[in-house]
């Protein structure tokens, strides 16, 4: 009888060879959502020294305006770059998500259309 310490690496060889690629392909996805995370990350504190820029020198040129019209101008130039900001965020956003989203569709199962199933008539609420 054969010992039972020299059968485990026998036993446990074609569950590894079983499960490896599928720990490789999640820890290189976990890889590319840390590099995703990340690019996002390193964009939006950009766009926040902008913003903190700006907004300085903004109240830099409010302090020295000398009319309420050049205050309320400089003003208005600070909220549009910020809203621009504020846009280029959730851009930012939405193009991180649609590359995950496709870094998962193709893992996802197929479901069926409203069509297809039961044959009654499907309606979202909110």
């Amino acid at each position: 009888m054969a010992d039972p310490v020299s059968l485990f690496p026998n036993l446990l060889q074609p569950a590894a060879k079983t499960y490896a690629p599928m720990g490789i392909k999640f820890w290189e996805g976990e890889a590319t959502v840390l590099d995703s995370m990340k690019e996002f990350a390193d964009g939006w504190f950009e766009r926040r020294r902008i913003g903190t820029r700006a907004a300085l020198e903004a109240a830099r040129r409010i302090g020295e305006a000398t009319t309420p019209l050049d205050a309320f101008r400089e003003y208005q130039d600070w909220l549009s770059g910020a809203a621009a900001r504020l846009l280029e965020d959730g851009m930012a956003w939405q193009h991180q998500f649609m590359k995950a989203n496709a870094k998962l569709a193709p893992h996802l199962p197929p479901q069926d259309s409203p069509s297809e199933s039961s044959g009654s008539e499907t309606r979202l609420s909110a």
